[in-house]
């Protein structure tokens, strides 16, 4: 408004500074519970974030409690000689525990084709002079190349190697000279007994380029193991299920008199360390809650405020998620092993501070929550799976509730939107707040502005009555006695 530094100029008196006062106040009164609400809101928005962040957290280490990491076996070989790898290995979780001599006799490989010496003199020489097809087969593989009329052999070659088709094929041309002259040479990664490379022609011109005149500078052949002395055959240089469950991939062929030791053994160190990353993350799933539902503390006086509460303080969800997940930690799950079917056989408990721990000491005597957990770890190995994985299995369990919770339209979500639709109606009421407090200032100024006025005049009737007055005959003198 124009005139709002002018306001009390007329009469002299601070009604600018007594209407911005009451507007200060009057908006300070409108908006001390509109920020209030949404200092809330938003708090609690950011808490539930919180909590579905570390909920996700907490399910991904309960997804790797399957049976596959807690069943594990470890394959661990000791090759003949240092810096050389003889033989790889994996085992599955139903493998057998057991040690194994290996000894690689020989490698699977693919076949290898070369034509004649002297037949081309340069890769720029014709293959043939009418459209052909020249066909590739190997084992159960095969694909066409077709052939151009006055296609060059180095043409051939790329037409080859480019073929979408190609099942594994290649083809090279070797400049020799001399009276080797130029060779194309084709080999195959088709490996095994009986799969060699095999090329074929409907034109007799590709005659010198097809299997009856190519000479065969490498067979196609088997891999050859012996396990402990048991000779094993492969068409490729896996072996899986030689030892059963086991998977062995060969890389060279081992030294004379000195084989590959193979050991298949439970793989216990991984068990332990998903289970105790799975205890460190409801840890600090625990943690998270309680900053979140944290109360506000006050101080002595009983009213100044100490301590801030948590985000999430006034909402029960948290505590009764936190309480139906102790109840299922705690729990017995029917269809575990029965000597290991509760967290606690496997050595685990809650502290104190409602935290999973496996705990070094016991205040009632026997075995200490480590005895009980490396107890099971040697002795009851394969049943810690059932445990946690499985239908009913604790991992299982909490991930079904968990997800009751984090899951796009869950519980979280649904006080997400409620929580995002009273933001806008507080957005909304901060907007009509402005409106009135801009409609209450305006209605102040215009009274304010009449009373600034009617001052003036007033001051100025008041002037001009003094000042008739002491015109007045006498009204002087008498003024002054």
């Amino acid at each position: 408004m124009s005139n709002i530094n002018f306001l009390g100029s007329a009469s002299g008196l601070p009604l600018n500074e007594l209407v911005t006062t009451f507007v200060q106040v009057e908006r300070d009164s409108r908006f001390a519970r509109i920020n209030t609400t949404k200092k809330t809101l938003d708090a609690s928005l950011s808490g539930f974030g919180r909590l579905k962040s570390a909920l996700s957290t907490f399910q991904t280490s309960l997804k790797q409690l399957t049976a596959n990491n807690l069943n594990a076996r470890s394959a661990t070989v000791t090759q003949p000689t240092e810096n050389k790898t003889y033989i790889e290995a994996t085992a599955s979780r139903s493998a057998s525990a057991a040690n194994f001599d290996i000894k690689v006799n020989q490698l699977a490989t693919g076949s290898r084709l070369e034509s004649a010496n002297a037949v081309f003199t340069s890769s720029d020489d014709v293959v043939a002079t009418s459209d052909s097809i020249l066909t590739f087969t190997a084992g159960d593989k095969t694909f066409d190349i077709e052939v151009t009329a006055n296609m060059t052999l180095n043409q051939l070659r790329q037409k080859i190697n480019q073929s979408t088709d190609n099942f594994g094929v290649n083809a090279n041309i070797i400049n020799a000279g001399g009276t080797t002259g130029t060779k194309l040479v084709f080999t195959s990664s088709v490996t095994g007994d009986g799969n060699g490379l095999v090329v074929s022609n409907n034109n007799s011109e590709l005659d010198t380029i097809s299997s009856g005149q190519l000479i065969t500078s490498q067979a196609s052949q088997d891999a050859i193991i012996e396990v402990d002395g048991i000779v094993a055959r492969s068409s490729s240089n896996t072996f899986t299920n030689t030892i059963q469950d086991v998977s062995i991939v060969v890389k060279a062929e081992t030294p004379a008199g000195n084989n590959a030791q193979l050991a298949i053994a439970t793989d216990k160190d991984q068990a332990k360390q998903k289970i105790e990353e799975f205890i460190t993350s409801y840890n600090a799933l625990v943690d998270q809650i309680s900053s979140l539902t944290r109360p506000r503390t006050l101080g002595s006086d009983g009213k100044t405020v100490t301590s801030e509460g948590g985000a999430l303080s006034a909402d029960p969800m948290p505590r009764n998620l936190m309480s139906q997940m102790r109840a299922m930690l705690g729990g017995n799950v029917a269809d575990a092993d029965p000597s290991l079917s509760t967290l606690y056989a496997l050595g685990i408990t809650f502290n104190k501070d409602g935290k999973l721990e496996i705990a070094g000491s016991t205040e009632f005597g026997g075995e200490t929550g480590r005895q009980r957990f490396d107890k099971a770890l040697d002795e009851n190995f394969d049943n810690i799976a059932k445990l946690f994985d499985g239908e009913n299995g604790i991992s299982t369990q909490l991930d079904n509730f968990i997800k009751e919770f984090s899951q796009a339209g869950g519980l979280i979500a649904t006080k997400e939107q409620s929580i995002r639709t009273q933001l806008d109606k507080n957005t909304k009421d901060a907007e009509a707040a402005s409106r009135y407090i801009a409609s209450y200032e305006e209605s102040m100024r215009k009274r304010y502005t009449a009373l600034d006025s009617l001052l003036a005049s007033l001051q100025r009737t008041q002037s001009n009555i003094t000042g008739a007055l002491s015109s007045l005959p006498g009204f002087v003198n008498n003024a002054k006695s």
